[in-house]
C-alpha cells in the first residue's frame, strides 16, 4: 500500500469517527427530549399575527387564516404589492389588511407590518402555515422574561410529489435541532411560525440590516429566520422551540422548486456560518450545536476536495479485472456501488477508443510529480509503519461497512420521529439526501457569484 492509500485509510477512519459521534448524539438527545416548563403569566390579547402574503393559493390562505382566526388573536395581513382575494378574506375573519405600493419581498412586507404592531408579542407566519389549535397559548406558555423568541415544530401536508422529500429533510433537521434545544438556544426560530418580543424584534426588522442583507456589498437572499435567531440570542434572550406544538405547511410543488429552497439554504448555512464564527453566537449555543454546525458545514468542503482529487490524481486510472482494481473502487471515494459504476464506465469508454484495457496503479505520465512520488516511496510503508495487503483491504471493507453502520441510531430516531408512511418518506426521502449534496457543493462553487444569491 502506497502512502496515498494509506492516507485515505487514515482520514476515511477519521470521518467515520466523527459521523459515528455526530449520529449517537443527535439520534439520543433527539429521543431524550424533556418537557419544557410553561407559565401562564401571558395573554392571548398580548399578541398579534403578522401575515405577509403574496402568490399564495387562495384555499391555502383561508385555511391558514381560519387557524389564526380560532385562536382569539388579533391578526395583520400584509399584501406585498398585491390585494385581491387576500383583503376580503382577511375581513371575513375580522382581521386587518395593509397592502404596499409594489412587491418588495417578504422582509419589507414583515417591516411594513410590524410598525402597526402595538401588543407585546408578535408572531411572524407565512401565508402557507395552518396553526394547530391552541398552537398561540402553547408558544405563549414558554414566553417567561429570559425568552426572546419561541418556534414551533414543522410538518408537511402530503401533497404527494415533493412531500417525501421535503418531509424527510423536515425531520433531519427536527432530529439536530431537538438535540440542540438542550442548551436553551434553538438552532432556528423557524420563519414560517415564530413568537417574538416586539419591541425586541422591531428595531432590527426595521433596520437596514434586515430589510435589505447584502452579501460582498450587493443584496442577496439570506435567511430572515436565522438573523433574527441570532439577533435574539445576541441580545441576550434565550431561543426555543416549542417541539409539542405543531404547524402544517405545504411542501414546494416541483422538485425544481425543492432544489432551489435548498440552494437558499445552503447559502444561508455558509453565510451565517463565518458570521457566527465571528461574532461568538455559535458558541453560545453549546458544544453540540458547534459541533454540528463545523461537521455539516465543512463535510461538502471533504466531499469536494476527495472527488477533485479523485478525478485529478487517481481518475485517470484504467482497470481491468483484476480483483485488486475492486479495493479501489472500495477505497477513493467512500461509495463502493458508485465507484463500481465508474470502473465499469471507464472500461467501456476505454474499450471503445483504444480497443483495449490497461492497469496502471496509479497512471502517471513519467516524469511528472506523481510518478517522482511513486519511484521514492515504497509502496508497503507509511510513515515507518508497514501494511500487510490482506489486512490493508479488509480494513478498508470493513470502514465501508461501518460507515454505512453509524447511521443507524439515527435511522432510528427518525423513525420515531416520522407520523405517516414511514417506510416509504425514508427510501423515497432518502433522494433528498442526493440532492442536498449536490446543492450543497453547487452553493459552496458558486458562493462568489452574487447574482446568484437572488435566486428564489
Amino acid at each position: 500500500m502506497n502512502q496515498v492509500d494509506a492516507f485515505y485509510l487514515i482520514f476515511g477512519s477519521l470521518t467515520l469517527f466523527l459521523s459515528l459521534i455526530y449520529f449517537i448524539l443527535n439520534s439520543y438527545f433527539s429521543i431524550n427530549v424533556e418537557s419544557p416548563r410553561r407559565t401562564d403569566s401571558n395573554r392571548l390579547s398580548d399578541v398579534t399575527v403578522l401575515i405577509p402574503v403574496y402568490a399564495e393559493k387562495p384555499s391555502i390562505f383561508e385555511r391558514v387564516i381560519s387557524s389564526v382566526y380560532a385562536q382569539d388573536v388579533k391578526f395583520l395581513v400584509v399584501g406585498d404589492g398585491c390585494d385581491e382575494p387576500y383583503r376580503s378574506i382577511t375581513f371575513r375573519y375580522g382581521g386587518k389588511f395593509i397592502r404596499t405600493p409594489s412587491r418588495a419581498g417578504k422582509r419589507n412586507a414583515v417591516a411594513t407590518g410590524i410598525s402597526h404592531v402595538d401588543t407585546k408579542f408578535v408572531l411572524l407566519l407565512d401565508s402557507d402555515t395552518v396553526l394547530p389549535d391552541d398552537g398561540i397559548k402553547r408558544m405563549l406558555s414558554l414566553m417567561d422574561e429570559g425568552v426572546g423568541g419561541v418556534s414551533v415544530n414543522v410538518r408537511n401536508v402530503n401533497t404527494g410529489n415533493t412531500f417525501y422529500l421535503a418531509e424527510l429533510i423536515e425531520r433531519l433537521k427536527e432530529a439536530t435541532m431537538r438535540a440542540v434545544n438542550r442548551s436553551g438556544y434553538a438552532v432556528l426560530l423557524n420563519g414560517k411560525c415564530s413568537l417574538y418580543r416586539t419591541e425586541l424584534v422591531r428595531p432590527f426588522i426595521l433596520s437596514e440590516e434586515f430589510r435589505n442583507p447584502k452579501f460582498m456589498g450587493r443584496r442577496a437572499l439570506i435567511g430572515d429566520d436565522k438573523q433574527l435567531t441570532n439577533y435574539v440570542i445576541s441580545k441576550g434572550y434565550r431561543a426555543l422551540v416549542d417541539f409539542e406544538t405543531t404547524v402544517l405547511t405545504y411542501p414546494p410543488e416541483t422538485v425544481k422548486k425543492l432544489y432551489k429552497q435548498l440552494i437558499r439554504w445552503s447559502r444561508a448555512n455558509y453565510y451565517f456560518f463565518f458570521r457566527e464564527m465571528r461574532d461568538g453566537t455559535m458558541f453560545k449555543r453549546g458544544p453540540l450545536y458547534v459541533f454540528n454546525f463545523l461537521y455539516t458545514t465543512i463535510l461538502p468542503f471533504l466531499v469536494m476536495g476527495i472527488s477533485i482529487f479523485d478525478m485529478i490524481f487517481l481518475g485517470s486510472t484504467i482497470v481491468d479485472t483484476d480483483p485488486t482494481d475492486y479495493e479501489l473502487a472500495l477505497l477513493h471515494g467512500g461509495n463502493f456501488i458508485l465507484h463500481l459504476l465508474m470502473i465499469l464506465a471507464k472500461r467501456i469508454v476505454f474499450s471503445l477508443l483504444l480497443g483495449t484495457t490497461t492497469t496502471h496503479y496509479p497512471f502517471t505520465i513519467p516524469g511528472s510529480i506523481f510518478h517522482h512520488y511513486q519511484v521514492n516511496h515504497p509502496p508497503s510503508t507509511f510513515l515507518g509503519f508497514h501494511f500487510p495487503r490482506l489486512g490493508f483491504k479488509y480494513s478498508v471493507i470493513l470502514m465501508h461497512v461501518a460507515s454505512y453502520l453509524t447511521a443507524i441510531p439515527f435511522i432510528y430516531a427518525l423513525w420515531r420521529l416520522l407520523h405517516e408512511e414511514k417506510l416509504k418518506t425514508l427510501l423515497v426521502g432518502s433522494l433528498a439526501l442526493a440532492i442536498q449534496l449536490v446543492v450543497s457543493i453547487y452553493a459552496l462553487v458558486t458562493i462568489w457569484d452574487q447574482d446568484k444569491w437572488l435566486t428564489r
